[in-house]
């Protein structure tokens, strides 16, 4: 495809996999918060055993599943329906380079982080949290990663899809003014000139 030489870098057609890699830890996130930090996780645990007192086993999974004490469902129910439309928006402007988003990426991963493994160790105790801290750190290094690698760079800079659409028509159009160009045609050759060949 021809497109027009610009002095900067050329632009990106397709969105890095450094921003998929940031969009996808940033659900991992999302889904751990809810399932594990929050306490739902052990509440529908709780919910369960409520329910099936009568089935066999139950006791014998409790004993080896030891949950502490949760977040009371006041504070997780609220916590779920505020954090649920920021993340859903924050993960879709950052597939559309929105360069706000990505600020509030990074401020939400370094929060998750704290709040995921306070809410760990709240829930499950500190051994568990110990050992799951690992795991939110580098959830949170992905999303700061990804964001901050050159491409990210550059697909927040470019302004993320805008101007692979642009570009797209740009060269479409030159291929089109191509495609309509006449061939310049051949000169016929003069009869002097094709006996002078032989």
């Amino acid at each position: 495809m021809n497109s027009p030489v610009s002095p900067g870098p050329a632009p990106l057609y397709d969105k890095p996999h450094s921003v998929d890699l940031a969009q996808v830890m940033m659900v991992f996130q999302y889904f751990m918060l809810v399932s594990v930090s929050l306490g739902l996780g052990p509440r529908l645990l709780g919910w369960v055993e409520d329910q099936s007192h009568d089935i066999p086993g139950v006791d014998e999974l409790e004993a080896a599943l030891p949950v502490g004490t949760t977040f009371p469902i006041a504070v997780v129910l609220p916590l779920i329906a505020v954090l649920t439309v920021p993340y859903a928006v924050i993960v879709y402007q950052l597939g559309n380079g929105r360069r706000w988003t990505r600020v509030f990426a990074v401020l939400f991963a370094t929060a998750n982080t704290a709040i995921g493994i306070a809410g760990v160790s709240r829930t499950y105790g500190d051994v568990t949290a110990l050992v799951i801290s690992p795991i939110w750190i580098a959830m949170a290094l992905c999303v700061i990663g990804g964001l901050a690698s050159r491409t990210g760079r550059l697909w927040f800079r470019q302004g993320g899809w805008t101007p692979w659409y642009l570009r797209y028509e740009l060269d479409q159009l030159d291929r089109r003014r191509a495609l309509r160009r006449p061939r310049p045609r051949r000169r016929p050759l003069a009869a002097a000139e094709e006996d002078s060949g032989d």
